[in-house]
């Protein structure tokens, strides 16, 4: 009788956690649902792809990126997916945040699906992947910028292509899959981003080079991936564009040192967020559910926390020694953040296995109860959601997208060659908020004025 007795009760507190998880994430996605509402082009990248994608076509505009300003092969291929492209209706920028959100949870499902190898309507699984994603969505300074801005989109999915062949390379074992569809998504990967590509390349490189050394011969498997590898980042490393868009040229050992600082602030950054340490924490004490009969070493354990610092620290340099940039973008940090938080909690995953000691099991609801309703607080408050929910309670969101749409619609309507548009009075702290320039022969005025067939534009001055 005794079984039957704890079963309910395991399966009410199970179901507890998971209503809310379900709570938090749905307030979460609420929040960026419906900023999703007032979204539309920023004034540089988006109409500057969309040009070239009218232009050229989406393939097309995608080579003319990467023979005159970037290597990111398949990442220029999403910027020039622009709706912009299709139609100069703003209404359609919306759908790419919603197409995002329901991808990257779908991805992030199947992820904590074949950790916990249970149902993906599981408690834990659905735990898991809800507040993964939320915790992403309002701890990360930048973070917005992925799904508010189109031309942030191959960020996020760059990310997502990541955890893809996560999923791929460790849970699936049908043979088309690997020898067809993994090789694919490397390919896509490596060419996605270069920070995507420098973190995984160092990180999936070594830990292959182990494989390698472990099993002494080199696996059909790997030949594929290996050949696929190499030819992607050729493609990357070896693009004509590299050489326009690498405007900064110092010295090789003040780029490294400079890279060193950048981490190390990156990773204090990082180290300060509460949330990541609750994250970590429910990892450390909790796990799966379960402890594998042989866990991993501690040199190797050392070993994978040496990978990950490597290849951390090997994504600042391009930055640090070639691009001219005066601080790094908040959605590369962003990005640097995301693999952070899976890199820790890798880690605390795999000492969670090596650890002797485990929670006293009539602990664990309480203490998991504890954890959840630190993590509420903590998201709610965070900087992101209070700046959502100021902007979508005061209106000043769906005002500034409305004030946008209107200009831009005169703009297109308007018949004269040259055209001054007015600046927007409604100041935006989240949406994007730099104004065009008063002189028509800037970049952002150039590239508006080609996408509606205009010889000049320019902001009007007051």
């Amino acid at each position: 009788m005794m079984p039957n007795s704890i079963t309910p009760k395991t399966d009410v507190k199970s179901y507890i956690l998971l209503l809310l998880g379900l709570v938090f994430w749905g307030m979460m996605a609420y929040l960026m649902g419906s900023m999703a509402i007032a979204n539309g082009p920023n004034i540089t990248d988006d109409f500057c792809f969309a040009w070239v994608g009218k232009e050229y076509g989406i393939f097309g505009g995608a080579y003319q990126y990467y023979i005159g300003w970037s290597g990111r092969f398949f990442g220029n291929v999403i910027l020039h997916l622009n709706p912009l492209i299709f139609s100069p209706d703003f209404g359609y920028f919306k759908w790419g945040t919603w197409i995002v959100m329901a991808l990257s949870l779908a991805n992030t499902l199947y992820l904590s699906k074949n950790i916990f190898q249970k149902p993906w309507w599981n408690p834990s699984v659905l735990w898991s992947a809800l507040i993964f994603q939320a915790i992403g969505w309002y701890t990360i300074p930048g973070f917005y910028e992925w799904y508010f801005w189109f031309s942030g989109l191959f960020y996020p999915l760059s990310f997502q292509l990541v955890i893809l062949f996560f999923n791929l390379y460790y849970f699936e074992k049908t043979k088309w899959i690997r020898f067809f569809i993994l090789p694919l998504v490397l390919f896509l990967l490596i060419g996605s981003s270069e920070i995507t590509m420098i973190f995984f390349s160092a990180v999936f490189g070594c830990l292959q080079l182990y494989r390698v050394i472990q099993n002494r011969r080199i696996e059909p498997e790997l030949w594929i991936l290996g050949i696929v590898w190499v030819i992607a980042l050729a493609l990357v490393i070896l693009a004509p564009g590299n050489a326009i868009r690498a405007t900064k040229h110092i010295a090789l050992l003040d780029g490294l040192v400079e890279a060193a600082k950048n981490a190390m602030h990156h990773f204090y950054l990082f180290l300060k967020e509460p949330l990541f340490w609750l994250m970590n924490i429910w990892i450390l004490l909790f796990g799966t559910g379960k402890k594998q009969e042989y866990p991993v070493s501690w040199p190797l354990f050392l070993g994978l926390f040496g990978i990950l610092v490597l290849g951390y620290y090997l994504s600042f340099l391009p930055i640090s020694l070639a691009l001219d940039e005066t601080g790094i973008p908040n959605r590369t940090l962003s990005l640097l953040f995301m693999y952070l938080l899976m890199g820790s909690s890798f880690l605390s995953f795999v000492l969670h296995q090596k650890l002797a000691w485990s929670l006293p099991s009539k602990a664990h609801f309480p203490v998991q109860l504890i954890i959840m309703f630190m993590i509420l607080p903590n998201m709610h408050f965070s900087k992101s959601a209070h700046l959502m929910a100021t902007e979508i309670s005061s209106g000043t969101a769906l005002q500034f997208a409305k004030e946008q749409k209107a200009r831009f619609l005169a703009l297109q309507e308007n018949k004269e060659e040259l055209v001054e548009i007015p600046a927007i009075q409604t100041k935006s702290a989240f949406l994007f908020n730099e104004e065009i320039s008063t002189d028509s022969s800037h970049l952002w005025c150039k590239c508006i004025a080609k996408y509606y067939d205009k010889k000049h534009v320019r902001l009007k001055n007051n």
